[in-house]
């Protein structure tokens, strides 16, 4: 009786070990796959009651090469970032948009972390960048 119990309870580790290794496995949503047309696409974010965001994508052998984020007025117009330094409770948009664009080079996908003090705006270049990069499909 014993060894039916340890072979079953050895069975059950093998079990849990797998369904837990199967659980933790990549949920990878980067664009590995996918190839892009060269050229430069421009994407929108939702426009919103005080703005949106735009992306433009560059893609160059089938990868990301340059991004551009920017923040525009209702009237799309592109809004002074020495204005947007992180002072007078405003984000540092200047800052931001630098730092996300290179990670979403780096990681050849918009699918990156949004900025804690900028989670609307970073959104809103995430979903510019996925519309600039649909459009290169």
């Amino acid at each position: 009786m014993k060894g039916i119990t340890r072979i079953f309870l050895v069975l059950l580790l093998i079990t849990s070990l797998a369904l837990t290794l199967t659980a933790c496995g990549s949920s990878d949503t980067s664009n590995g796959d996918v190839t892009y047309k060269d050229g430069t696409y421009i994407g929108q974010g939702e426009k919103r009651e005080f703005g949106y965001e735009e992306a433009e994508v560059t893609i160059e052998g089938g990868q990301i090469t340059n991004i551009v984020l920017k923040r525009m007025t209702p009237e799309g117009e592109e809004v002074d970032y020495d204005e947007w330094i992180g002072e007078d409770g405003r984000p540092n948009l200047k800052q931001f948009r630098v730092d996300m664009a290179e990670e979403m080079i780096e990681k050849q996908s918009y699918d990156v972390d949004a900025i804690a003090t900028a989670t609307e705006t970073s959104n809103g270049w995430k979903d510019a960048v996925k519309n600039a990069l649909e459009q290169a499909k």
